[in-house]
C-alpha cells in the first residue's frame, strides 16, 4: 500500500509500498523511529484514514477486500478491533467511561464488562469519570477493555502500554499474547523494544522505515542483525 497525504499546505507520502500480513493466532510486533509510518498503517487498516490521504494498494480482512467506508463500518469493533495511540479518541467526550462501555457490552454481547476490564487492567471505579477526567495510562487501559468487548477476530492496538509502569505494562502484555493465543490476530504498535526482549511475547517484529517495512522475524532473529537501524532498537536499556 501506498499513502500519500496532501492538506494543500503540506504534502507527503507517508506510506511507500508498504506490504504486510497479521496472521491469525499470533502476535505480531510493529516497529520503527518516529514518523516513519506505523499509526497511518493502523489507520490504513481500520478504515481511518484522513480526508487528505489518497491510497493506492488493497487492504483484505480475512481474505476479502475492504474498498469503503460503508465496508468498514460493518467491520469496525465486531470484526477489527482499534486500540488508538491516544485512548481518549475512543470514546464520546460528553459522556462517561463507564456509560459507553456498558452500551459496548450491550450491543455487542460477548466478552462481559467485568472480564474487559479486569484482561485491560481499567479500574472500574473510575466509570463515572468521562474521558479527559483520567490520566493517560487509565484512558489506555479503559480504550482496550472497549476494544476487547465485541471479542473481535482482528486487534490493532496503538502504543497499547506506553504511558503504563512496568508492571502494568507486562500485564497488558500478557493480555495481548493470550487474546492471540485464542485465535485472534493482533498487531501492536510499540517502541517497547525492552519488554518485547524480555517476554518475546510477540511471534513476529517487523520493522518500518521511510513508510515500508524493512526487516520481518522474530525477537531473537532482528537482535542478531548487525545493520545500524535495526540494531539501535536493541541498545541496552
Amino acid at each position: 500500500m501506498t499513502v500519500h497525504i496532501d492538506t494543500g499546505r503540506w504534502n507527503e507520502t507517508v506510506l511507500d509500498g508498504m506490504d504486510l500480513v497479521v496472521p491469525e493466532g499470533q502476535l505480531t510486533a510493529l516497529l520503527g523511529e518516529s514518523g516513519c509510518g506505523k499509526s497511518m498503517v493502523a489507520a490504513a487498516l481500520t478504515g481511518l484514514l484522513p480526508g487528505s490521504a489518497r491510497r493506492t494498494g488493497q487492504v483484505r480482512v480475512n481474505g476479502t477486500s475492504v474498498d469503503d467506508e460503508r465496508q468498514w463500518r460493518r467491520l469496525r469493533g465486531r470484526t477489527v478491533g482499534f486500540v488508538p495511540q491516544d485512548g481518549v479518541t475512543a470514546f464520546a467526550p460528553s459522556e462517561t467511561v463507564g456509560a459507553q462501555l456498558r452500551e459496548l457490552e450491550r450491543r455487542h454481547r460477548q466478552w462481559s464488562l467485568d472480564r474487559a476490564c479486569t484482561a485491560a487492567r481499567y479500574p472500574t471505579e473510575l466509570f463515572d469519570l468521562l474521558p479527559d477526567q483520567h490520566s493517560g495510562g487509565q484512558i489506555q487501559r479503559a480504550a482496550l477493555a472497549a476494544a476487547l468487548l465485541p471479542a473481535p477476530g482482528i486487534l490493532i492496538a496503538d502504543e497499547p502500554a506506553g504511558s503504563l509502569d512496568v508492571d502494568t505494562a507486562y500485564a497488558v502484555w500478557t493480555t495481548l499474547r493470550r487474546y492471540a493465543d485464542a485465535g485472534a490476530a493482533v498487531l501492536v504498535i510499540t517502541h517497547d523494544v525492552p519488554m518485547l526482549t524480555a517476554t518475546r511475547v510477540a511471534d513476529r517484529m517487523v520493522l518500518m522505515r521511510g513508510g515500508k517495512a524493512v526487516v520481518t522475524g522474530t525477537t531473537p532473529e532482528l537482535a542478531a542483525l548487525t545493520d545500524p537501524y535495526v540494531r539501535g532498537f536493541f541498545q541496552p536499556q
